[in-house]
């Protein structure tokens, strides 16, 4: 009986999985979009609720002040944009989305920075990844809000050797991941 609760979040959070993954599918046709995004609300619940059930989660009152800070940056924001500024607040926001993956994928990987105990390999590689994808993110939706709000040029931006330049960054970064993961101390 005591595995019941752990058991009980982890299927929880596939059953999250499973709703975010179906109503990403939904929301790709207008017909059934509000459906999906149903779901995906659902989905959301059902990971908050999990998460805060989960006894690893120790400070509560950093949640609370995260869902203060963004009830009111959010209230504020939807009081404050246009309609026609909509795109860009979305590409923002996203952004915003790829930088909390960041940050979380990076005080994972210093929580275990200072402890005997190393990161385990599976961890360590979702580490690798997030913060991968929320650099990616962010980058890449800083750049659509400059060019829907005009900061810069709409067309493509190049520049010699783009393309080697952009590979030698990704071959950093896959030596930098594999040390780490051969050496994670």
């Amino acid at each position: 009986m005591s595995d019941f609760l752990p058991s009980t979040i982890q299927i929880s959070y596939l059953v999250a999985a499973t709703l975010f993954i179906l109503g990403l599918k939904q929301m790709s046709s207008p017909a059934t979009a509000r459906q999906g995004n149903l779901l995906g609300a659902v989905g959301m619940l059902i990971a908050i609720v999990a998460t805060l059930l989960d006894q690893q989660v120790v400070n509560y009152e950093t949640i609370a002040v995260g869902i203060i800070l963004g009830s009111i940056i959010g209230t504020v924001m939807a009081q404050k944009v246009e309609m026609t500024a909509m795109p860009q607040m979305v590409g923002l926001l996203n952004g915003f989305g790829g930088a909390a993956s960041m940050l979380v994928a990076m005080g994972e990987f210093w929580r275990y920075l200072y402890i005997p105990e190393s990161l385990p390999v599976d961890s360590n590689i979702v580490v690798l990844l997030g913060v991968l994808i929320g650099g990616i993110t962010l980058t890449g939706s800083l750049v659509a809000f400059a060019k829907l709000q005009e900061l810069m040029t709409g067309a493509p931006i190049t520049f010699p050797l783009q393309q080697p330049v952009n590979a030698a960054l990704f071959l950093g970064f896959l030596a930098g991941s594999g040390y780490l993961l051969v050496y994670p101390e």
